[in-house]
């Protein structure tokens, strides 16, 4: 009896001990498991945050703020192509750091990218992310020097979407000109007439039915933004130069966008973008004008009579007064 009672004592041990050991094992699984858990939705917050802050630059009040006006900079001429972008401290975790997003601008494969990279600090776990794309609306990087339906037959729809806004919204915004850019917007005149003087005089002569006297307007130098609609229903016509100057040099730099012909008369080079609704571009003149950018048109052009050459560098400049023309699109994100 007293042997069998050592047998059941020894067992009931045994079977505690076991019983011990699983539930220390399962607490232990558990522990580890909830540290898991709490370093996985940490890490999740990390990167969510890091990349929340790179949609802030590019949807939000930094994208007016600082994102646009630098790409603006950049696009003008400035020399540096990389900034520090710093975020509102209410505008990030209480738990989180840093506030900087880094913002760099290049050239490559004939497309204008940027990257944005943004790093996260929460609860010390830190990640690092970096998002690339392209800056600028696809039609106006295809190397392309004429935009058209016949150039564009394959992307017909999208085309005129974008000629849509541009018709629509086009507009200058004379608080961001340069102080050497003139510009000009008119919608009441039947005809408009820039002689140019020399390289920095020129005049524009705005002419309508019912006035006597043309408006005059004296232009300082040869950087130009030209807004020129209709009048009423009736297309507009820009005339440039006179028939007394058709060997006379007209060099002009900038953007012109008429809803209906242009004329040339004189010898013209023209750096830039021009944008054509329901017009064409007549030539006068004893040699082809000369358009070192890009040409928009609603409609085909003639264009054995014009000569023209894609400048990107022109394009860059000028297309930034175009509704539509700067477009970021993330292609890419990439966790360090």
């Amino acid at each position: 009896m007293i042997k069998r009672e050592g047998y059941i004592s020894i067992y009931a041990l045994l079977v505690m001990s076991i019983l011990m050991i699983i539930t220390s094992y399962l607490v232990y699984e558990s522990k580890v498991e909830y540290h898991i858990s709490i370093n996985t939705r940490n890490n999740l917050q990390s990167y969510y945050l890091a990349e929340g802050k790179i949609y802030m630059i590019l949807f939000d009040k930094y994208y007016d703020e600082e994102f646009y006006p630098f790409v603006v900079e950049v696009f003008r001429g400035k020399r540096t192509t990389t900034k520090d972008i710093i975020l509102d401290n209410r505008d990030i975790d209480e738990f989180e750091s840093p506030s900087k997003v880094k913002l760099t601008l290049r050239e490559n494969n004939n497309r204008m990218e940027f990257n944005l990279s943004s790093e996260s600090d929460y609860k010390g776990i830190k990640t690092n992310i970096t998002a690339s794309g392209t800056l600028v609306n696809d039609f106006f990087e295809l190397g392309s020097p004429i935009l058209s339906p016949s150039t564009l037959e394959n992307s017909t729809e999208d085309f005129h979407m974008l000629l849509n806004r541009i018709f629509e919204e086009i507009n200058i915004d004379f608080k961001d000109l340069p102080s050497n850019t003139y510009g000009g917007q008119f919608s009441n005149f039947q005809s408009l007439i820039l002689n140019q003087i020399d390289e920095n005089n020129s005049y524009l002569y705005a002419y309508r039915e019912t006035m006597v006297e043309p408006y005059i307007e004296h232009i300082g130098n040869n950087n130009i933004v030209l807004i020129i609609r209709k009048y009423g229903e009736n297309d507009v016509d820009l005339i440039l130069g006179n028939e007394e100057g058709l060997d006379s040099p007209m060099e002009l730099n900038g953007l012109i966008f008429v809803e209906g012909n242009i004329t040339v008369f004189n010898k013209f080079n023209f750096n830039g973008i021009i944008i054509l609704r329901d017009g064409d571009i007549i030539v006068k003149s004893n040699e082809k004008p000369k358009i070192n950018g890009l040409i928009i048109s609603s409609k085909d052009l003639n264009e054995d009579s014009i000569d023209v050459s894609y400048n990107s560098e022109n394009i860059y400049r000028y297309g930034l007064y175009i509704p539509g023309f700067i477009e970021p699109n993330i292609l890419l994100f990439k966790s360090n």
